[in-house]
């Protein structure tokens, strides 16, 4: 990215006063990142020139030698300057500046004039011509790892868990790859790398140790950009039944989709059923190859690039994409607050508790999981496989947040039947479903997968607005597709899992 920037900008950067924190942090990331910051030899030296005090415009230009110039400029034509004020030399400056972003020499134009903004927005490049604050944002937006969170794991460098190397836990892993795993292990340590973990007790439970691998360190067959792997996934014995794989994975697809990553891969052992058919479950395909120890071992690669979806239909292969056209229905759920928090354990209308890294956080199964299970008495029987889901916090947040995809829906006569069907998927404990079924003697249990929560809440006051929810969503509540459409249209939905 080639970043031009105005002699106001220089100025913030390098003047003998402290430099406010939107410039320092301004530089930080363009040079991390590779950014060019480029003057124009024409604009900011003429500027410099002007300054009565000599010692000052001595030590400026001095700092100017620390960005680089821009090479090859173009003069100003005069069909460019025919709607410009070119009457004074300032004029003349912030033109020259303009044209070059203008024919596209560099990216961005960065400056504090507001007569600069003026001209840009007259040439239609008011997008490319941005302030200290439209150029951080936008260099955040770029380039800031976001790191998806989950109250119960914690991401961190591996060095925070170096001391439990030694423990129970890596001994399957030590099993099937000899010494070289501990000297792996060591060059994760040493290379500072990150991973996921869940501790109980001070006891490691579940891992997940991940990379972003460039094509020369995967090598997998066709795919010719960088990809993330998961590097370790395990599960303890002892959290089996948390459905922890679930968890990481969905932590790992949200996380490819900040970092425009298209394609995410493990490598697992044949003797892995149970984690082959999870990933089989959710679209990875297999490669199999024969790894440095002489032993075959498989690949599981899921395609996280949404342009190569075909199918029409919201199934769980596609997962977390989604389709949203008008032939897929939308609906919006109310769920109470208490049920919520332990059903949407990830989402930012559930406040933090000191309890989350407890066992009977960690065991609040349903929390945990990308398929989840809610159960009503509603009568409304149009709902199918695919729909769209939205999930409305009643009571105290009353505003909707999370986006879920419709997998089954069955009316329930049979509490045998119920309680296979809901097993480690809802919050209700076997007590609450007994009272609920033999009150009702039937009930309507829907399975759903949680894609995604929305870019932003739809508060109660917005949703009053919609001609849907008269009924003032006390049930089960179809949304027409004029008031979807207005909803996303505002930016309420985070079109990076939408298929268009």
């Amino acid at each position: 990215m080639k970043i031009l920037i105005d002699t106001n900008i220089l100025l913030n950067l390098e003047d003998n006063r402290i430099i406010e924190a939107s410039f320092s942090n301004f530089y930080r990331l363009a040079i991390e990142n590779n950014c060019k910051i480029i003057y124009h030899p024409k604009a900011i030296p003429a500027d410099i020139s002007r300054d009565k005090n000599s010692n000052r415009k001595q030590i400026t230009i001095s700092k100017l030698k620390k960005y680089q110039e821009l090479e090859d400029y173009a003069k100003p034509t005069k069909e460019f300057l025919s709607n410009l004020k070119t009457k004074k030399a300032n004029d003349e400056i912030d033109n020259i500046q303009l044209f070059q972003l203008y024919r596209g020499y560099v990216d961005y134009f960065i400056t504090q004039d507001k007569g600069i903004h003026t001209s840009a927005k007259k040439l239609g490049i008011n997008s490319k011509v941005l302030n200290i604050s439209g150029i951080l944002k936008l260099l955040e937006e770029q380039f800031t790892i976001v790191i998806p969170t989950h109250p119960i794991l914690k991401e961190h460098s591996l060095r925070e868990i170096e001391d439990k190397f030694s423990s129970v836990f890596f001994d399957s892993f030590k099993l099937d790859y000899g010494d070289y795993f501990d000297t792996w292990l060591k060059k994760c340590v040493q290379t500072n790398r990150k991973c996921y973990s869940l501790i109980v007790d001070d006891e490691l439970q579940a891992l997940l140790i991940y990379n972003i691998e460039n094509i020369e360190d995967h090598k997998l067959a066709n795919i010719f950009e960088k990809v993330l792997k998961i590097c370790t996934l395990k599960v303890a014995d002892t959290a089996f039944g948390i459905k922890l794989g679930e968890l990481f994975l969905n932590k790992m697809f949200e996380y490819c989709i900040n970092q425009k990553l298209n394609y995410l891969y493990l490598t697992v052992y044949e003797k892995q059923e149970q984690l082959i058919t999870l990933l089989d479950y959710f679209g990875f395909y297999r490669e199999n190859f024969t790894n440095s120890q002489g032993l075959i071992e498989i690949r599981m690669i899921k395609c996280l690039n949404k342009s190569a979806i075909n199918t029409k239909e919201n199934t769980i292969d596609i997962h977390p994409f989604y389709h949203d056209d008008e032939t897929i229905s939308k609906f919006a759920i109310p769920i109470r607050p208490n049920y919520y928090s332990n059903l949407f354990k990830d989402g930012k209308l559930r406040p933090p508790s000191i309890f989350d890294a407890s066992p009977d956080s960690v065991n609040e199964i349903q929390g945990n999981t990308i398929i989840k299970a809610y159960i009503s008495n509603s009568k409304i029987k149009n709902l199918k496989k695919g729909d769209i889901l939205l999930f409305y916090s009643s009571q105290t947040n009353k505003s909707i947040k999370p986006i879920g995809i419709l997998e089954t829906i069955k009316i329930v006569k049979d509490f045998d039947e119920l309680s296979k069907i809901v097993s480690k998927k809802t919050v209700f404990s076997q007590e609450d479903l007994l009272k609920m079924f033999i009150k009702k003697d039937e009930l309507h249990v829907i399975t759903f997968r949680l894609i995604t929560y929305l870019s932003k809440k739809i508060p109660l006051q917005k949703i009053q607005q919609l001609e849907s929810f008269k009924n003032k969503i006390q049930t089960i509540t179809k949304i027409s597709e004029q008031d979807y459409q207005l909803l996303k249209n505002e930016g309420y939905f985070d079109k990076r899992y939408i298929i268009n």
